[in-house]
């Protein structure tokens, strides 16, 4: 009896053992995003999607990113992944002053601005974004992420 128990009890440590090899883990992704003058994007998100999950990345003002699935951290699962960046809208004309009504009722006010996205709007759709795929089997340190625009005129 104890022996048949010590074969189960074998068995179903190499079957969990088999298991957890295949789940694959999680990898660390790293990289930055710039447009084709070279000059990086300063903040948004990039964001990795498949049919099971979605990676996030918070892109630091020197563009560069880190992936994570749940925690900063805890990395990317291993499969092959639609690219987009979301985040990246800014005020424009911000403080403009602007007249309204003719002279007897004239007003003035302050404008906060216009949102604007700093990079093309296909870039923010996983389904129209012209990035190629990633595929992740390991850790990537050296993603480079080039947007095929000129970098926006910083406002003053």
């Amino acid at each position: 009896m104890k022996n048949n128990v010590s074969k189960l009890l074998a068995l179903f440590s190499v079957l969990l053992l088999v298991a957890c090899v295949g789940c694959g883990g999680r990898f660390k992704v790293k990289g930055k995003v710039v447009f084709s003058d070279g000059s990086p994007l300063t903040f948004g998100t990039v964001n990795f999607t498949n049919n099971d999950v979605i990676c996030k990345g918070q892109i630091e003002k020197d563009g560069t990113f880190e992936m994570r699935t749940f925690k900063p951290g805890d990395g990317v699962p291993p499969g092959t992944y639609k690219v987009f960046i979301s985040g990246t809208s800014q005020f424009v004309d911000s403080g403009k002053t602007v007249k309204t009504g003719n002279d007897e009722n004239a007003a003035e006010f302050h404008t906060i601005g216009v949102a604007k996205d700093l990079i093309p709007t296909a870039y923010c759709n996983p389904d129209l974004s012209p990035f190629d795929p990633v595929t992740v089997k390991g850790n990537v340190k050296n993603l480079e992420l080039k947007i095929e625009a000129e970098a926006p005129a910083v406002e003053n």
